[in-house]
């Protein structure tokens, strides 16, 4: 797959008047090691390290009550070498118009669940994105790229695709088109944007149907190195459309959010609330489940959650950085008696980081990061740390 890309890019380039485009490759590459003290998941229900989330519970298996077996199976440490969450791109410029095509190797179709070669390395689009500056203050841009709503993008951890999501950090990648204006220190973009994933193998989905697509708004200023911001997302769920429709009514999906990033010298802050409705069917990567039909074809209400994440970085020396971090969501009250066993009501995570450079553009990290997970039904808490070690090389 990547040998094609490289041609593909190459025959482009040399079909193209060498005047025409600037061209750019970058990318970062991470191997490194990862191990758990217990069953730790990747955003689904499989006990997995490609991408930790939270806890697993160890009391259930595939949906039923563990056996003795599996629950020592799930209460037991694991330890895998990963490079997945190694990531390129291909950057290009051309007069006012800029563009970035990025890729990873998360094997997002199977569920976060591969952990080594060769079933991980599996290019996965993240942004394909494309701009045009207009002038100094008016930039247009169409693509898939970080959702206008995602606020501040980065938890801090070296966990780059858990990222905190589903414990505090919200907003992912999205398809939108819209227009950024900024004067000074004032940004504000608006989009119209998709409204949500498409979740099933069948095609079309309430996230897509309908005529409106989603609306999504971020302002934000800058201040003697400092940063406050607000952003949003909305859209409307277009359930009783859909084909196995029998009863309910259409849901609504909202994000809104407040941000701030601080910066004092060598010491920096960053944090972050939101709160909202179905982030999960907006890809807004939520503690909470997905709304959607039933088995009968009834509409499940959509659950309202809450979160923040908060993470302090500290430059000791030009090769040194600590960065501590605690995020943490849940569904909201008067909705959690909805809740399945298997169903996340409450999701805390916190690490501790140290980068230190070796040489140019090489990164030697070791990071710990414990996950507490409250699941519904029964409200039980199951607790695990993860430590990953490894480098970062970045070109």
């Amino acid at each position: 797959m990547l040998n094609r890309v490289a041609a593909s890019c190459a025959l482009i380039l040399i079909n193209s008047p060498v005047y025409a485009f600037d061209f750019s490759f970058k990318g970062m590459i991470k191997p490194e090691v990862v191990t758990s003290s217990q069953g730790v998941a990747s955003y689904g229900g499989a006990y997995s390290q490609v991408a930790p989330t939270h806890a697993l519970r160890t009391d259930i298996f595939g949906g039923a009550p563990a056996t003795e077996q599996q629950t020592n199976f799930l209460e037991s440490e694991s330890t895998s070498f990963q490079a997945a969450q190694s990531r390129f791109s291909l950057n290009m410029n051309h007069e006012k118009i800029r563009s970035v095509l990025e890729f990873d190797f998360i094997d997002g179709e199977d569920g976060f669940t591969n952990q080594t070669a060769i079933q991980a390395q599996e290019p996965r689009l993240r942004l394909a994105t494309l701009y045009y500056d207009m002038d100094e203050n008016w930039t247009f841009f169409g693509g898939q790229k970080w959702s206008t709503a995602a606020g501040i993008k980065s938890s801090g951890s070296y966990n780059w695709i858990g990222n905190a999501y589903r414990a505090g950090n919200s907003g992912f990648l999205a398809v939108e088109v819209g227009a950024t204006y900024k004067n000074d220190g004032l940004m504000v973009t608006g989009a119209l944007t998709g409204k949500g994933r498409n979740a099933t193998a069948g095609g079309i989905n309430a996230n897509e149907l309908g005529r409106m697509p989603g609306l999504a708004l971020d302002v934000n200023y800058s201040f003697s190195g400092h940063k406050i911001g607000a952003a949003g997302h909305f859209a409307e769920l277009n359930f009783e459309d859909e084909a196995g429709f029998t009863a309910g009514e259409n849901q609504d999906a909202t994000l809104m959010k407040v941000y701030t990033t601080l910066n004092f010298g060598a010491v920096s802050i960053n944090a972050e609330y939101y709160t909202g409705d179905a982030l999960n069917n907006q890809n807004a990567l939520g503690v909470a489940p997905s709304s959607g039909l039933n088995g009968a074809g009834e509409v499940r209400e959509s659950f309202g959650e809450s979160g923040f994440f908060t993470y302090l970085t500290w430059k000791v020396n030009t090769d040194s950085t600590i960065k501590v971090g605690y995020a943490s969501a849940s569904v909201d009250s008067s909705d959690r008696n909805r809740l399945s066993l298997t169903d996340l009501n409450e999701n805390t995570t916190a690490y501790i980081n140290y980068g230190h450079k070796l040489m140019d553009g090489l990164t030697g990290f070791v990071q710990f990061t414990h996950f507490n997970t409250e699941y519904g039904g029964d409200f039980e808490d199951f607790s695990t740390v993860v430590g990953r070690a490894g480098v970062v090389f970045k070109f």
